[in-house]
């Protein structure tokens, strides 16, 4: 009965354990011990599931309620006569911003809602035991709050590669918020053991609660920059609404009223076509994926994906098949070269960059192959600068065609000597007598970087290989009968293919033919040669559209192929019709291109606007999509499904703009959470530990789990650890002022008003305070170290090998003495 409380059955004899303020709920002072341990255990677990869960709704509604823009019109400028004013045709007459500050928004409602379980079960546990203070609840804020710090940190330094760092940018934010957390906890100390030992009055329980917006007031001054230097704009991710070139002005829109702008999407479609198997729905999925991850997240963001990940649920970040994956890939190590996939076109490279760099890419982006042909070359050859060695990777990539079963695995490291121009290397074929219809996987070529070695990639960086079971040299046609092309597009690229066969080298003539466009005025026309090598079954001719900006009826002209060598024939499709038209003519290609671009972004979102939509989201694996549902996934949602199908019946963010998500799922989070102080008292009291050493193991780790998993994500995903980092510190300090400092107001108003005092014993919470104080000096100090030192690599996440592996230890090493020294006072 160490716990304080008596037993709340009416009959019979006191149980060995007290009862909480909801449980137990079954007579269970009979069962075993061993059994009761084991079923709490369970129970505790699964409930710390469940508050996760209701958390992420929760937070869904924080983001319905801080996404709320409103329309700002911008200044018209004076022409060049200065007689009236006019818009540049790329600047918008209305845009929409923000109406939440995003740092006041990080510290109210999104780090209350990471923290609400904590926060609200520390109240619920004050108020439900007669305003009397109690054990559970400012432990599990103290204990969280060095998990947090020591744990979380830890684990996000090592989640990053060997080498990769993370750098706070914004430090004046991070140095405000961490002190402001720091000072709380000294405050706390202070009000416990000096200004009025083991009583909490009025004024110091009211002063602690004001903390939280004296907090809000600075950090919005500092993220405003009223005092100092404005910081340089953190450029690690792109913005969607507009964007900026080095030289200050203003490119195309992205985004244009919350949709995707035709002309970019049609650019950015183009672009990926040019790798080989790519249809529109992969297009439109690929564009998804780059404007998902070109936005820029917050940490809440990330928690949400990290419960739904650990849940079984939608997940919120884009998922590609293998061949997408890589040709992604390719796209963002373009955009390292300062390559902007989504809005220029394919990277060309000017005379100072050729003569620097060396260029390597594949011979051609397609061929194809007999099943029984065993082993065969594939070229890869270098152009630009020859006076350097220069080293690639090439790897293989799943297709219809598995490694294992019908080719042997690439992995090879292709070293080029100077002056050297090609290389080959040699794939083999497994030829397994059996038929099989026409199967094929990719190469990938990468770069394998060398600080004194200048290497670029060339366009042709994926291959497309194709297993047949023919031997012919093959038929040469167009690969269609014709093309649409609009005259400001610059070019039409005319694809040739090769049919039946693709043994020995061939070639075919082709020629241009006016119809009512003329070559020289509409298009550059003429004649020419294409050549197929062996293996080789596709080419592309590349015909240069002529625009002349005037306005102007549709024309056409014809691509006529004729005369081939080595064997091969001339197909029925032998001529192709060219029609140049206008803009207006792609509305219906792009408008379909959009809505499959708008359907992959919305299967992403972070809620759903209908009940039916949640409940069915809720029921199935992986949100609906079993395409990319594992095991492990099956698994996750067996456990977690009772939980989402009845948080599905919360109301969704498009009733009252999220507000009635926000209360509705508020309350939830604290009748669960009132559930878990009970279960975790009990628990530990079954099991012989005070509630301080439960609060600060089995609870707060619990509870931490998704702040775990989020800050991880959020690490590896953001090029600065400000989103990690600030978080952290955030949410300590929230915790705090909010877990304690409210529920103690309450206690010691409600005490102040019926003449009485409120008693906090120091030997409960003050030495957990002190020790946190202690540790939190030694963990800032080593995180500055490392800021400033280059043997961690000069910031506070990731770094060396040998950096990260001393700091992780040090970091560790301060939790384990913390959670001994606080354990061993309680005994």
């Amino acid at each position: 009965m160490g716990h304080g409380n008596i037993s709340t059955y009416p009959w019979g004899p006191e149980d060995i354990c007290p009862g909480g303020l909801i449980l137990p709920i079954l007579d269970e002072r009979l069962w075993p011990i061993k059994v009761r341990v084991v079923v709490y255990l369970c129970i505790l677990l699964y409930f710390l599931l469940g508050i996760s869960i209701v958390a992420d709704v929760f937070m869904t509604a924080i983001d319905k309620i801080t996404s709320h823009t409103k329309k700002v019109y911008l200044a018209k400028e004076l022409t060049a006569n200065g007689s009236d004013v006019s818009l540049r045709p790329d600047q918008p007459e209305v845009i929409e911003v923000r109406i939440w500050n995003p740092t006041i928004a990080n510290l109210t409602l999104m780090a209350l809602g990471t923290s609400s379980p904590e926060i609200l079960l520390s109240i619920i546990e004050t108020v439900g035991h007669h305003f009397e203070a109690r054990k559970l609840g400012p432990n599990i804020i103290v204990g969280s709050a060095a998990f947090n710090l020591l744990i979380i940190t830890s684990l996000c330094t090592l989640t990053l590669n060997l080498n990769e760092k993370r750098r706070i940018h914004d430090l004046k934010v991070f140095l405000v918020i961490g002190a402001f957390s720091f000072f709380a906890y000294i405050w706390l100390l202070l009000i416990i053991e000096v200004i009025s030992p083991n009583v909490i009055e009025l004024w110091e329980a009211a002063a602690t609660f004001m903390l939280f917006p004296i907090l809000m007031l600075f950090a919005y001054i500092t993220d405003k920059n009223w005092c100092g230097k404005d910081p340089e704009h953190n450029t690690q991710q792109l913005d969607l609404s507009s964007f900026e070139d080095q030289n200050g002005t203003k490119n195309q829109l992205i985004l244009k009223n919350g949709k995707i702008d035709k002309e970019n999407l049609i650019k950015f479609v183009k672009n990926v076509k040019q790798y080989s198997g790519i249809t529109d729905a992969d297009a439109a999925k690929l564009a998804a994926t780059k404007l998902i991850n070109s936005t820029h997240h917050g940490a809440m963001w990330y928690r949400i994906g990290a419960v739904r990940r650990f849940t079984g649920g939608k997940q919120i970040e884009p998922i590609l098949e293998d061949h997408l994956k890589q040709v992604y890939d390719v796209i963002k190590n373009n955009e390292e070269f300062g390559y902007d996939t989504l809005n220029h076109m394919p990277p060309t490279f000017s005379q100072n960059e050729e003569t620097k760099y060396a260029i390597i890419e594949f011979h051609a982006p397609t061929i194809a192959v007999k099943e029984n042909i065993g082993k065969f070359p594939v070229t890869i050859w270098r152009h630009g600068n020859l006076n350097t060695k220069a080293t690639v990777r090439v790897d293989s990539i799943n297709g219809t065609a598995k490694e294992g079963e019908d080719f042997v695995k690439v992995k090879e490291v292709v070293e080029f000597k100077e002056n050297e121009e090609e290389k080959e290397i040699f794939i083999e074929l497994i030829d397994d007598n059996k038929w099989e219809p026409d199967e094929e996987f990719f190469l990938r070529m990468s770069v394998v970087h060398h600080k004194d070695l200048f290497v670029k990639l060339g366009s042709i960086s994926i291959m497309e290989v194709t297993i047949i079971d023919n031997d012919e040299p093959g038929i040469i046609s167009f690969g269609k009968r014709g093309l649409l092309v609009k005259e400001s597009t610059g070019f039409v690229e005319v694809p040739i293919v090769r049919t039946h066969g693709s043994d020995s080298e061939v070639s075919v003539k082709w020629k241009t033919i006016d119809e009512s466009a003329i070559s020289g005025r509409d298009y550059v026309g003429g004649e020419g040669e294409i050549i197929f090598k062996d293996k080789e079954v596709a080419k592309i001719l590349r015909i240069e559209i002529i625009n002349d900006m005037c306005p102007e009826k549709d024309e056409c002209f014809e691509i006529k192929l004729f005369e081939t060598t080595g064997g091969a024939k001339i197909g029925n499709v032998n001529r192709i019709a060219i029609t140049i038209s206008s803009d207006d003519d792609f509305d219906s290609v792009v408008d379909r291109l959009m809505l499959l671009t708008n359907i992959n972004i919305h299967a992403l979102e972070l809620h759903r606007q209908t009940w039916a939509e949640q409940i069915k989201t809720a029921m199935t694996v992986n949100g609906g999509d079993l395409n990319n549902a594992t095991t492990l996934t099956y698994v996750l949602h067996f456990f977690s499904f009772f939980w989402k199908v009845i948080f599905a019946f919360i109301p969704p963010v498009a009733v009252f703009s999220g507000w009635l998500r926000f209360v509705t799922s508020l309350t939830l989070i604290g009748v669960m959470a009132t559930i878990i102080g009970d279960l975790a008292t009990i628990f530990g009291c079954l099991i012989g530990l005070d509630d301080a050493v439960t609060a600060i193991t089995i609870v707060a780790l619990g509870m931490s789990l998704p702040d775990i998993l989020g800050a991880c994500m959020v690490t590896r995903a953001e090029t600065h650890a400000d989103e990690a980092m600030i978080h952290i510190a955030g949410s300590i300090a929230v915790k705090v002022l909010m877990g304690v400092g409210l529920p103690w107001f309450i206690a010691a108003l409600y005490h102040y008003l019926h003449g009485n005092l409120f008693k906090v014993p120091s030997t409960r919470i003050g030495f957990n305070v002190l020790l946190y104080s202690v540790m939190a000096i030694l963990a800032i100090t080593v995180l500055m170290i490392r800021r400033n030192v280059e043997f961690f690599g000069k910031a506070e996440l990731g770094g060396p090998k040998k950096g990260r592996y001393i700091t992780v230890a040090i970091l560790i090493s301060l939790w384990v003495i913390y959670l001994s020294l606080t354990c061993f006072q309680t005994f």
